[in-house]
């Protein structure tokens, strides 16, 4: 047996024969907390070590993502560097891999793409809604019952019938269209191919030595023969399971194909081949032993007894009888806020439920209650409004990068869009009218036709059809940009499609905006020229420095950290948080207290505190030139004593806020910080562009006769140019033509075109004015921009611009509440202008640039109000400490302390180990003790619960990340969208100081210290629907997954009384020992 080398991590025997088993096909039945990863780490690490597998031949497979980085990174700790070429991740992601590299032989397009459930559910939705009759008479009851029917009948689970025959073939043909697979195509066509193929059967065998596979009771027949064709070629398999925690039935997930594992590769305890863990490190004696009494004696690979618990605790396991589901809640509240007060960190709590509906109850309790959760469900990151969005104009580019029908994309784009009864209607118009044509082609006509909009009862949606449309295609324009990246195109696209990403959007109109005050202000810009300093100078190893000063220590942690966040100072890793000092430096200094000169800054709420400890430290005596002092009080006034100044000049020291608006230094240091950090004037929608305009004889682009165009050109933001030339009309005019040129453009055709000249010539003009540069129009995806194309393919002057920018999305995102959103009304409202003007292009150039301005100065306006959001839990806690009267706050202190308490609640804010490391009890707590808590609206926290989530911003981010980077118009967009739908969401940051909330199945996996297990009653262990032994004996294994995720307490709880009808405890606890479970009735 080899040794063992000194750093791997301890091996009870066990575990030892299970990593150094020889290379026969292993299997290693590994119940809850028996150590199943350090075993996987350790015999990859063997293999390496001793066995001579190459790293790249070695595949990892496991259930999540998460679990795939995990064992990576543990395996890194014992092997090195060459971890990182191990193939870990799901079967779905082999699978993807295997596809790529053998697409021909397996009969799938060399481009395929992966669709998510996104593209699915919305398939089977609108399949399940025109044939729900004959759904409900063949017990299927949602459309996501459908989908699970139609995945069992692809992985040979069920079979085809009626009409879901002709579902799946129009199921195929979508799919087809894309140039796409799903979940279920991946195993299958593998599978396929493995069959089907020899030769790539014997190469694939060749690249891959071993397979390590964790959590195999849970593969499908599919998986399973995968699996099972790898190993008979030659691959060494290493299968870690545990029959009793196989619990995804409804996946297909058969804990048979243990059974058949065992028998094909004949694993036995005499051969060496199949191991039993049978010390269980997580559970103490009491809670193991009645999770164990929970499961059916029968068809196990582990009888009872064989596990013992290296904790021998056997303090009971509580069992609580509450009266109905919110006196449950109620215990559950009470339960947790005991654990708490008794010194447990949040993160070591837990809360499972068997249902989802249950979860949202649960978490609205928590939240009002003060308790920071994190539920589940708040991890479908793909399942919020923006990312559905994104991740659907994605597609919509890619199908475009690769020449696919772009129908089926961009018909769920427009469903992300357009609101149902809007996209309904649409719908019926393209039926009725259009028939032969795309519902993106039926979309386009109904926006351009007013005929067309009438007809599909779409006329009071113009605004909105009309917003959707310009987005639509300004966003595709933008792709065409040259040396585009997926993180930049991502950015853009997400302040488009407007969806808001911070919870202070809500708050954008009432918020003061810093630069309105003009102490805030000027001391912004001081701030900031230090920072262009520090930047420039730190090259030259003498940068200016920044301190922060207040009379209490814990404030002036609090402030740096803040400072250090919002002005990108915190390196990473974090520097060291300083010990509690009156003064502290942003940036530490080498030894002691340098003296300050010139170009430093201080921040302070009090000019003779800073005074006397600078006489003590002697900070300001170093030099003639003092520093630049930012005074966070209203009293400006030098204290007297002329003396003991020590020097500093009354015109170096800048009183923020002498007005009192903010009431708090801490508010005004966040002012002053959003001041630095944001505009402090418009920027130029571009460096140059050219704002056009076109009078034409109709509103129809495709059929209209151009009479007049106008053009600004715009560089740095300042007109710089004018273009302004009549089109001679041709002599076919009708009537209607000559009005509309008369009444809406001013035009009169029997005298205004005397000297204008030919289309062709005027257009060639106008091209050479133009130069290439970026078009904006309002409302020119709809109309301008249209006719402007025409006209390009009609003359021979090269019309070679790139890029179109139509100003309608961004007034909609800028101004939600405006009634219109026509050149005229947006005139009258944002420049306060009603006065009537000749609708000429020119003039309408003008009013539109000016609208643009109004617009880019709202843009600034709002960046830099809503700057530093997820920091606002630093001002909290700093808040606490100032403690002032709830009454004397601002507005827009109180909407921070609100902002601040929601992402605090959530532990979503960068700044949450700051926050850890400097306040003795956690922020939530904190905040819930003190008088400033009666200003929190708990009702805006159970809204935000529901909707927006603090951190999305970061969330989403942190998702394209390993994207971020790469060109958008290349084939590393199909591996984002490969990425998002095999695993994307698994990869992003998620709070840490927070109680989870779950599933009994999204539990798996996870182990806390103290956990509690609601619903333990009869009509939930087992459910109403098991109709069979098997179903009863996989909800067995649920509740014995949930009770083994805790260490040393588990509380199981139930409503005796629940919708009417009365609940008893679930009689799968009917076995477990009378000493160890400990039955009581909640307190009142």
């Amino acid at each position: 047996m080899p040794s063992r080398p000194a750093d791997w991590p301890d091996l009870n025997p066990d575990q030892r024969a299970a990593v150094t088993a020889s290379m026969d096909p292993q299997l290693v039945v590994a119940g809850p907390g028996t150590g199943k990863t350090r075993v996987l780490v350790c015999r990859a690490a063997h293999l390496i070590e001793h066995e001579a597998v190459t790293p790249s031949r070695l595949v990892l497979v496991t259930f999540t993502r998460r679990a795939a980085q995990q064992l990576t990174s543990r395996l890194a700790a014992l092997v090195g560097p060459e971890a990182q070429h191990v193939r870990a991740g799901t079967i779905h992601h082999f699978c993807y891999k295997t596809l790529r590299a053998h697409s021909a032989p397996a009969g799938v397009p060399d481009d395929f793409i992966v669709v998510d459930d996104t593209v699915t559910d919305a398939f089977w939705q609108r399949w399940y809604e025109a044939h729900e009759r004959w759904c409900e008479a063949n017990d299927l009851h949602s459309y996501r019952q459908v989908k699970t029917h139609v995945s069992r009948i692809k992985l040979g689970i069920d079979t085809v019938s009626g009409r879901l025959t002709e579902g799946l073939r129009a199921y195929g043909e979508m799919l087809g269209d894309r140039g796409a697979l799903d979940f279920d195509d991946l195993l299958v066509k593998t599978r396929d191919l493995l069959r089907s193929h020899p030769d790539v059967r014997a190469d694939l065998v060749d690249e891959t030595r071993a397979v390590l596979v964790d959590e195999f009771q849970d593969t499908d027949p599919v998986q399973f023969d995968i699996i099972r064709r790898l190993g008979e070629a030659g691959a060494h398999l290493y299968c870690v399971a545990d029959d009793d925690q196989s619990v995804y039935r409804f996946r297909g997930a058969r804990p048979a194909n243990l059974r058949r594992y065992i028998d094909r590769f004949d694993c036995s305890a005499e051969r060496g081949t199949r191991h039993v863990l049978t010390t269980n490190y997580r559970s103490n004696r009491s809670i193991y032993a009645v999770a164990e009494a929970v499961l059916d004696a029968d068809e196990r690979l582990k009888q009872r007894g064989d596990i013992r618990t290296s904790n021998a605790g056997t303090q009971p396991v509580q069992l609580v009888a509450c009266d109905d589901p919110e006196a449950e809640r109620t215990h559950v509240l009470r339960q947790l806020r005991d654990w708490l007060d008794d010194g447990a960190e949040r993160s070591d709590l837990a809360v499972l439920t068997r249902w989802n509906r249950r979860l949202a109850a649960l978490e609205r309790a928590c939240l009002r209650a003060g308790l920071a959760c994190e539920t589940s469900q708040s991890e479908a990151l793909l399942d919020t409004p923006p990312a559905q969005k994104l991740h659907a104009l994605l597609r919509v580019v890619d199908a475009r990068r690769r020449g696919r029908p772009l129908d089926a994309p961009m018909t769920e784009l427009l469903s992300h869009l357009l609101p149902d009864d809007t996209m309904a209607r649409l719908r019926d118009f393209g039926e009725r009218s259009m028939p032969d044509a795309t519902l993106w082609t039926a979309f386009q006509t109904v926006v351009s036709n007013e005929q067309a909009r009438r007809s599909a009862g779409l006329d009071s949606a113009t605004d909105r059809l009309d917003q959707t449309y310009a987005t639509i295609t300004n966003l595709l324009q933008n792709t065409q940009e040259d040396g585009l990246t997926i993180g930049a195109f991502t950015r853009t696209a997400l302040r488009q499609l407007g969806d808001p990403l911070q919870l202070l959007r809500r708050y954008a109109d009432t918020l003061t905006d810093p630069a309105s005050r003009p102490s805030v202000r000027q001391a912004g810009t001081v701030l900031d020229e230090w920072r262009r300093a520090q930047a420039r100078d730190a090259r030259a190893g003498d940068p200016p420095r920044l301190l922060l000063h207040h009379r209490t220590p814990q404030i002036t942690r609090l402030w740096r950290q803040l400072v250090r966040r919002a002005l990108d100072l915190e390196t990473d890793p974090p520097a060291p948080l300083p010990e509690m000092q009156e003064a502290l430096f942003a940036r530490p200094a080498d030894e002691g207290i340098p003296p300050l000169g010139a170009d430093d800054v201080v921040l302070t709420n009090d000019l003779e505190a800073l005074l006397r400890w600078a006489e003590r430290t002697g900070a300001f005596s170093g030099s003639t030139d003092t520093p630049q002092i930012l005074l966070l009080a209203p009293d400006g006034a030098l204290p007297s004593g002329q003396k003991t100044l020590l020097g500093v000049d009354p015109e170096n020291v800048h009183v923020v806020d002498p007005e009192s608006t903010f009431h708090s230094p801490s508010v005004r240091l966040v002012k002053l910080l959003q001041m630095t950090s944001g505009p402090s004037a418009p920027e130029p929608l571009f460096p140059e562009y050219v704002m056009v305009d076109l009078e034409a004889t109709s509103t129809d682009p495709r059929h209209c006769r151009v009479a007049e165009i106008g053009a600004l050109k715009v560089r740095d933001g300042t007109v710089v140019d004018r273009f302004s030339e009549l089109v001679q009309l041709p002599e076919d005019l009708t009537a209607d033509e000559r009005e509309t040129l008369r009444t809406v453009c001013g035009l009169d055709p029997a005298s205004d075109f005397d000297e204008a000249r030919p289309e062709a010539a005027v257009w060639a003009d106008f091209c050479a004015f133009v130069d290439g540069a970026p078009l904006v129009a309002h409302n020119g995806q709809r109309y301008d921009f249209r006719v402007l194309r025409r006209l390009a393919n009609t003359h021979e002057a090269d019309a070679h611009w790139a890029t179109t920018y139509d100003l309608l999305p961004a007034a909609h995102e800028l101004f939600p509440d405006l009634r219109r959103y026509d050149a005229a009304h947006l005139r009258e409202t944002l420049l306060d202008d009603d006065a009537d003007t000749a609708h000429r292009a020119l003039a309408d150039c003008e009013d539109q640039q000016r609208i643009l301005a109004r617009m880019q100065e709202e843009r600034a306006r709002r960046r830099r109000r809503l700057a530093h959001e997820p920091l606002l839990p630093l001002l909290v806690a700093a808040l606490t400490y100032e403690s002032p009267a709830p009454e004397a706050l601002s507005d827009d202190a109180q909407v921070f302390l609100q902002v601040g308490h929601t992402w605090a609640l959530r532990d979503a804010s960068p700044a949450g180990d700051d926050l850890r490391s400097l306040l003795p009890r956690a922020l939530p707590d904190r905040l819930r003790q003190h008088a400033l808590y009666t200003l929190i609206d708990e009702e805006a926290l159970l809204t935000a619960s529901a909707g927006l989530q603090p951190g999305l911003a970061r969330r989403l981010a942190a998702l394209f990340a390993p994207y971020a980077d790469r060109p958008l118009r290349s084939k590393a967009l199909a591996d984002l969208l490969a990425h998002l739908a095999l695993w994307g969401e698994e990869t992003t940051p998620q709070g840490e100081d927070v109680i989870t909330l779950s599933t009994y199945h999204s539990a798996k996996g996870l182990e806390f210290e103290r956990v509690v297990c609601m619903d333990v009653h009869d009509n939930a262990f087992p459910p109403y629907f098991a109709r069979d032994p098997k179903e009863r004996r996989e909800s067995r294994r649920l509740l014995y997954v949930g009770m083994t995720r805790a260490e040393r307490h588990l509380v199981l709880t139930y409503p005796k009384r629940e919708r009417g009808y009365d609940r008893r405890p679930t009689a799968f606890l009917d076995a477990a020992p009378d000493e160890l479970l400990q039955v009581t009735d909640a307190a009142p």
